[in-house]
């Protein structure tokens, strides 16, 4: 008599197995979280883009102030593709995702 067990390890969001005993819904948590952080990440860089780019425009120092600009602008398009390789990385789960998002804030 063979027994079948059900696989309760899931992917986590770069697509690598979970830790032994992970089950689902931890896998999704965690993938949550990850998210979270990236999208807060990528929040705080734009924040900072922004900031350089009116010193820039304010016209004080304006070479450094580029330079800071443009190292800015970089910190948040590298924050950004990585927010989209996470998104993407969970997109069959995305559903399940915004569920739990939605159900955390209500």
């Amino acid at each position: 008599m063979t027994q079948h067990t059900q696989d309760t390890h899931t992917p986590d969001a770069t697509g690598t197995a979970g830790d032994a005993g992970t089950t689902d819904a931890e896998a999704a948590e965690i993938r949550l979280h990850r998210l979270d952080d990236a999208h807060l990440a990528w929040f705080i860089a734009e924040s900072e883009c922004q900031e350089a780019l009116r010193a820039w425009r304010a016209g004080e120092d304006a070479d450094l102030a580029y330079c800071s600009y443009l190292t800015a602008l970089n910190r948040e398009e590298s924050a950004a593709r990585y927010l989209e390789r996470l998104w993407q990385a969970s997109e069959p789960r995305a559903l399940t995702l915004v569920q739990r998002m939605h159900d955390a804030t209500h």
